[in-house]
């Protein structure tokens, strides 16, 4: 009985009201709110004097990842090319080799969206041991992944910089 009446006061207590369809606003404890556009947050990169050369913006029409838009996938997304690392390493021209030559800006509506992402790249690294390492790296609802020819150095660099990312 005293069970079922915990279980009763939990479930109420951690209830929340959903927003309501029509607000498309985003907000995260560090401040980012509003609908975020990927090209801006690698603009703001740039901006932060991060070495940040060719970028490509994608929408649900070209991204070559076939998530773009789709149910509980990233709404956003951009590669970028990190100019200290060598050309020569960009296998296809038409797709930036993020891990091998810089990063990925995906953008999600919501942290569950996020989290989920995250946990299937890490199930996909556990299933594939031999995979490429990344670092992962977020501001509310935006996931950085840098490739893993980045040093910690570099990578903090670009934390820093995301994290100072307000929207």
């Amino acid at each position: 009985m005293i069970l079922g009446l915990s279980l009763v006061c939990l479930s109420v207590a951690c209830r929340q009201e959903p927003p309501p369809e029509d607000d498309l606003s985003l907000q995260s404890p560090s401040g980012v709110t509003g609908q975020v556009d990927a090209g801006a947050v690698v603009e703001h990169l740039k901006a932060q004097e991060l070495p940040i050369g060719r970028t490509d913006v994608y929408n649900a029409e070209n991204d070559p990842f076939t998530r773009l838009g789709r149910p509980g996938q990233y709404v956003g997304k951009a590669l970028f090319h990190d100019t200290r690392m060598p050309l020569e390493k960009l296998p296809n021209m038409d797709v930036i080799a993020f891990q091998s030559s810089g990063g990925i800006v995906e953008i999600f509506n919501n942290a569950e969206d996020l989290e989920n992402r995250k946990a299937a790249l890490e199930q996909a690294r556990r299933q594939f041991p031999q995979a490429a390492p990344e670092y992962q790296f977020t501001n509310g609802v935006i996931l950085l992944r840098l490739g893993h020819v980045f040093t910690p150095e570099q990578a903090g660099q670009y934390e820093q910089a995301l994290l100072s990312f307000q929207g």
